[in-house]
């Protein structure tokens, strides 16, 4: 049990990034000489010697835009440009996407792709690029090496960030029949020209079924009714789904198993694996199917990723909640940091910076 954090981030001169799933072990910083360096699994190596404009990381990859504007990406070791220039970078834990105007270009899994050299629109999310391209106006998603259409789309296609999870898409057809992609596969939802709000998760959807009148979820391949009545409101996790029945209990569904977690909570946070949420003035986390109380400390800021938040200490250095457990990282007075994964990155001094990963501290 335990109790939040009050981080003071401080803007720094570096920048601090590392992986999105904690079993990774991914992070990468610049030091004062604009060096890059990249930490894998305990060890740190140069990969870089002079400044970059923008640092992106996964699960398996460093991706840097260097001075002269090119995208380089760092997998396992082996350098490789995917771009000359960029427009926007998107990075997951597991893909890379490089838009230049309308070319979108992919790095997954160490293989290059071009997309499409005309998309009208995009979305992307862990393991799937949802787009609209220029050529026929069709909307066409690539899942695994391979690129397959899903429709002619008449006009533009107006892209519901809501409406795509990281492996999920929710696509309703102009007859009102709406179903979800999921690992290359439609499953159907329902059929309903009223308007209803979807939301996505890493395997689950969450919406209020207009045609049974039921809170309901697409889970993993599933269909099924969580509650009898209609949501107040929804949110989704990783393989999660949090929500407020009618009664206006705070619950969480996961797993066709349903849990209550209080009433009259404060600003509660979805993110990735776990909820963040004042009760009482107490800050607590829901981690898989348990609360957790963080104590001694006022949480006012955080950094949550996976299963881990990290948060300022009394000391000025930095605790964490590492997959149902409280941590104390350091005491030592931290200049910033960074927590995503499975590392904790931190800037003790000009020159001097901390890896945290698996329990370990590394120094720099």
């Amino acid at each position: 049990m335990m109790k939040l954090i009050q981080p003071i981030l401080a803007l720094i001169a570096v920048t601090l990034i590392s992986t999105s799933a904690f079993s990774q072990g991914i992070a990468a910083f610049s030091d004062q000489n604009n060096r890059l360096y990249k930490f894998d699994k305990g060890n740190i190596t140069q990969i870089y010697y002079q400044p970059t404009r923008e640092l992106h990381v996964g699960n398996q990859y460093v991706c840097f835009v260097d001075s002269k504007g090119d995208i380089y990406v760092d997998f396992y070791g082996n350098q490789e440009k995917v771009a000359q220039t960029h427009t926007k970078i998107i990075d997951t834990d597991n893909i890379l996407m490089v838009q230049t105007a309308t070319v979108l270009r992919i790095f997954d899994q160490g293989v290059k792709h071009v997309l499409t050299s005309g998309a009208l629109s995009f979305g992307v999310g862990d393991s799937l690029v949802v787009w609209q391209d220029r050529i026929g106006g069709y909307l066409k998603y690539y899942y695994q090496d391979e690129v397959k259409d899903i429709a002619m789309i008449v006009g533009d296609y107006q892209f519901n960030p809501d409406m795509l999870g990281e492996n999920v898409f929710v696509f309703p057809d102009n007859a009102g029949n709406v179903s979800v992609l999921w690992h290359g596969k439609f499953y159907p939802l329902f059929s309903s020209n009223r308007p209803t709000i979807f939301k996505c998760g890493q395997d689950v959807v969450a919406f209020n079924d207009p045609q049974s009148g039921t809170f309901a979820a697409f889970d993993n391949g599933y269909v099924v009714d969580v509650e009898d009545q209609h949501a107040l409101s929804y949110a989704c996790g990783d393989n999660y789904i949090y929500y407020m029945d009618a009664s206006e209990a705070h619950m969480v569904f996961r797993e066709e198993e349903k849990m209550e977690i209080g009433f009259d909570l404060q600003n509660v946070d979805v993110r990735d694996s776990m909820i963040v949420f004042n009760d009482v003035g107490i800050t607590k986390i829901w981690y898989q199917m348990e609360v957790y109380q963080i104590f001694n400390t006022k949480v006012k800021d955080y950094q949550v990723t996976g299963g881990i938040m990290a948060y300022t200490n009394q000391w000025g250095g930095v605790n964490a909640f590492v997959r149902g457990k409280e941590i104390e990282i350091t005491r030592s007075k931290v200049m910033s940091y960074k927590a995503e994964g499975g590392t904790i990155t931190m800037q003790m001094g000009p020159s001097t910076y901390w890896v945290w990963w698996n329990g370990k501290i590394y120094r720099f």
